[in-house]
This record gives C-alpha cells, sequence and structure tokens, in this order.
C-alpha cells in the first residue's frame, strides 16, 4: 500500500514539475503581450491527439513503444495535466462562443469521464474480487437462465415427492419473479444485496414449517439464490466499466475533431498561416 501511495506521489510531483515551467512560459508571455494561447493550444491539441491514441495502442497486434501499464500510466498523468493547459488556455474564464463553448463541454465531460474511469477501474475489480466466483460477462444471461431452470426442477420435484405445495407456493409468489427476470435501473446503477437478504430471509422463515426433504430443497435454492445475486452484482459492475469507456471514447474522438476546427477557425481569423 505504501509503495502504490508513495509512486502516485512520486508521479505527481513529476506532474507538477512538467506543468510549472510552461505555466510560468505562458504567463511571462501574457505579460509581455504575446501570444500564449497559441502555444497552450497546440500543447493542449498534442495532448489531447496523444491521449486519444492510447485506444488504438490497446488494439494494436505488433508490440509497440512502452508497455499497456506504462501507456495508461502517460494517459493518467498528460490527462490530468491537460486540465492546468485548459485552464490556463481560456485564461480560467467560462468560453463566450458557440464552438469555444462546445469545445469546453465536450473537453470537461471527456475529462470527468476520465476522473470517474480512474476510480471506477481502481475499486471495481476489489468490489469483484469480493465475490465467491468470477463470470464471463456474456455469458451471464445464460447463467442467469441456467439458474432460474435449475430452481424450478428442485421445486417440481420436491412438490411432486412431498406432496406439500408449501415450497412450490413461496417459490410462485416471492422467488419466480426475481429469479426470471432481470433488475431494475435502480439496481444497475445501485447494485446492493437488499434484495436477496430479505429473499433469504423470508425462505429461512418457511423452511421451519417444512419436512427433511422440503428443506434439503430449500438448502438448494437459497444456494441459487445467492448465485442469481452474485451475476447480478458482476453484471451491474461489469456493466458500468463497458459503459463508461463507451462514453469516455465516444467523448474523445469529437473532441479531438472540434479542437481541430478550433486551431483552423482560430488560425483563419488571425490571419495567418495555416
Amino acid at each position: 500500500m505504501k509503495s502504490f501511495v508513495s509512486r502516485r506521489l512520486r508521479n505527481l510531483a513529476l506532474l507538477a514539475l512538467a506543468l510549472a515551467p510552461i505555466t510560468w512560459f505562458l504567463l511571462e508571455s501574457a505579460a509581455r503581450l504575446g501570444r500564449p494561447d497559441f502555444i497552450s493550444g497546440y500543447l493542449l491539441l498534442v495532448s489531447i491527439v496523444f491521449l486519444a491514441l492510447y485506444n488504438l495502442r490497446k488494439k494494436a497486434p505488433i508490440a509497440v513503444a512502452f508497455s499497456s501499464a506504462s501507456w495508461l500510466q502517460l494517459h493518467t498523468y498528460v490527462g490530468l495535466g491537460t486540465a492546468v493547459l485548459f485552464g490556463l488556455h481560456v485564461d480560467w474564464r467560462l468560453p463566450d462562443g458557440i464552438l469555444e463553448s462546445l469545445l469546453a463541454t465536450l473537453y470537461w465531460l471527456t475529462f470527468l469521464s476520465g476522473v470517474v474511469g480512474l476510480i471506477w477501474t481502481r475499486t471495481v475489480p476489489k468490489q469483484l474480487a469480493r465475490v465467491s466466483e468470477e463470470f464471463v460477462y456474456e455469458r451471464i444471461p445464460a447463467l442467469r437462465q441456467q439458474i432460474y431452470e435449475r430452481a424450478q426442477q428442485v421445486v417440481l420435484e420436491t412438490v411432486r415427492a412431498t406432496g406439500n405445495n408449501t415450497l412450490g407456493e413461496f417459490f410462485s409468489e416471492r422467488l419466480q419473479g426475481y429469479l426470471e427476470k432481470p433488475r431494475g435501473l435502480g439496481y444497475w446503477l445501485r447494485p446492493t444485496s437488499e434484495v436477496r437478504k430479505r429473499l433469504l430471509a423470508e425462505l429461512t422463515e418457511v423452511t421451519r414449517y417444512l419436512s427433511e426433504p422440503e428443506r434439503q430443497a430449500g438448502e438448494q435454492i437459497f444456494s441459487l439464490v445467492r448465485r442469481r445475486d452474485d451475476l447480478d452484482y458482476h453484471a451491474a459492475l461489469q456493466w458500468r466499466l463497458k459503459a463508461w469507456l463507451f462514453m469516455h471514447i465516444g467523448l474523445t474522438y469529437p473532441l479531438v475533431m472540434v479542437a481541430v476546427v478550433h486551431g483552423l477557425v482560430v488560425h483563419l481569423f488571425d490571419g495567418g498561416a495555416l
């Protein structure tokens, strides 16, 4: 843990050391009535393009410079550094034009989604590791169906063998909908074990009135409910990472295009050469 924290502090210190002379130069240029906005704009554009290349690097079929982990570290700290560059570029004020407002909105949405992703990619794997079993996201729907079918089979066989429908009625009224249908939007946004705990408590109460064969079937239902809840938990958190990545990449490319257009327009209105 100390090593992890020390590496982060070291990297943040290196980032601050890299930004310090850039900030000083841009402020000095502004004081001398220079054009620091052009310099900061180019630095920002190059940084954004570099950040966008990370997704292409992950798909590269051949070996490239630096490992994926090293690229990710560069991606993270260059991304954090762009916040300072952007603030210097706009002189820490709100944009006042349509193109500038669009660019600022895309930038901050992309930056904030990157910060959220940085947090989630550090915390979600640890949360998933606490679940007893790992699940491949694409196989989760099929596994859900298997659990539902197995629970149905256990209940039907028990009812036929004992002639008692207590467990069957409980399954039909309280468990069937839970095992058959997907979770609601609220669970996907904030997955909790509240429903699982409530259903297991109700099932525990029901087993007090069951015969020994029914109690054994109830134990199997207990296990299936727990596994279904683990599946849903994995699905919700893995979906969170996939949705975040889709949004982050989806914002990155429009940001690059608008930034390039912004640079061209600035040069045209400034009367300079492209």
